[in-house]
């Protein structure tokens, strides 16, 4: 787990939104914006802009005058304490006339893009972090990434249910709050399952200890019935011949690939079954150039368009339950008639809403979330197989 973060807008939250402000004499900072983004400094809160730019693709200015406000912003705030950590812009807008700038963009608000950089760079966790702007692109950006949205504007201009004050002297005031309070979340509510590690330990063996004590707790927590009904789904589409997909990113991609040894070879050993079970985390060329080239949001929807059927199943894993790529896979599959099954953890949303099925682990260390998908996997995968064997065969073979 990354640390709390926020993720400031730029024209409308720092400076004066003129319009395209691509050129120094433009800039004038709201009163009150550097003091803020000091405080937080002070703070240790990690703080990143991301702002869309889509002057650049209009033409209006180049990416070397964005880079030259953005040098003088970095002056002007140093002379009064303040810094930002990482300044991220999208200079991208399908509506472009530059040609080189004119397309969509997984970068350009509310898409995630800029976000999930800041956090890889930053090391930062979204979930408990705030996305604080002027406009509906902003909350679009925080709920995108399961963030905590703080509109800036004037009173009533806000979507109802999200947190909105004047300026970002106020908001930030609000943030401060919210960080000081022990064991919150950014909505200043405590999440109700136990923090761990709370403290730092200085033996491996203690760690340990306490590691599989909250493993132990995590998987406790597991709904055992969610459980059946995936073996369920499992079993009818091996014994229809259907299609089984599963795919994760990160270490979740590593459950994916061995969910597929574990149906294809493992579950033949012994049975009747020919499986048909495929990671989509795997294929590193198709992967990256679906990336490259769509998309990263994209990367396991896409191969669902082209191999996927009516009557398939999608698998997914994700700790967070709210990977762009994972919810799009989920929509995808739901409205073309897949089962799907969700292995999350954390909240677990909107994942486990999305899913025909939801294997949840409720604890908020990747690790445990992770161990305990492995633990649920393999468990499936030993079920299935077990069901199509003998009563005599199931103790002469090796699980």
């Amino acid at each position: 787990m990354g640390q709390a973060g926020v993720l400031l807008d730029r024209d409308g939250t720092i400076i004066v939104d003129h319009g395209y402000v691509g050129t120094v004499d433009r800039v004038e900072f709201i009163e009150g914006s550097i003091e803020a983004i000091a405080a937080l400094n002070r703070a240790g809160i990690p703080v990143a802009v991301v702002t869309n730019q889509s002057g650049v693709a209009r033409g209006l200015y180049g990416i070397e005058d964005v880079q030259q406000v953005h040098k003088h912003m970095i002056a002007e705030l140093a002379r009064k304490g303040g810094h930002i950590d990482l300044w991220l812009f999208c200079p991208y807008h399908p509506d472009g006339t530059v040609e080189s700038f004119a397309r969509a963009s997984a970068d350009r608000k509310p898409a995630a893009g800029m976000a999930l950089a800041a956090a890889e760079a930053l090391d930062l966790d979204l979930s408990a972090s705030w996305v604080v702007g002027d406009s509906s692109a902003d909350i679009g950006l925080a709920r995108s990434v399961g963030a905590c949205p703080v509109h800036i504007g004037r009173p009533g201009a806000a979507e109802p249910g999200v947190t909105s004050y004047q300026d970002l002297t106020a908001a930030v005031e609000f943030i401060l709050g919210q960080h000081a309070a022990n064991g919150a979340n950014c909505t200043g509510q405590d999440t109700g399952r136990p923090r761990f590690p709370a403290h730092r330990f200085d033996r491996a063996d203690a760690y340990g200890g306490e590691y599989v004590t909250e493993l132990s707790r995590a998987f406790g927590t597991v709904d055992l019935p969610q459980l059946h009904r995936a073996a369920e789904i499992l079993l009818a589409a091996h014994h229809r011949d259907a299609a089984v997909f599963a795919c994760g990113n990160g270490g979740s991609a590593s459950i994916a690939n061995h969910l597929q040894c574990d149906h294809v070879k493992g579950v033949r050993t012994g049975t009747d079954l020919n499986t048909r079970v495929y990671s989509l985390s795997t294929n590193v060329e198709l992967f990256s150039a679906i990336a490259n080239d769509i998309g990263y949001d994209a990367v396991f929807e896409y191969q669902l368009q082209s191999q996927a059927r009516a009557g398939d199943v999608l698998i997914v894993i994700s700790s967070s339950g709210r990977s762009p790529n994972i919810v799009r896979a989920l929509e995808w599959a739901n409205a073309n008639g897949l089962s799907t099954i969700a292995l999350t953890g954390f909240d677990g949303e909107p994942a486990r809403s999305l899913s025909t099925v939801s294997v949840h682990v409720d604890t908020g260390n990747y690790g445990i979330i992770e161990d305990a998908h492995q633990a649920c996997m393999h468990l499936l995968a030993q079920y299935v197989r077990q069901s199509r064997m003998a009563e005599t065969e199931v103790a002469a073979h090796v699980f």
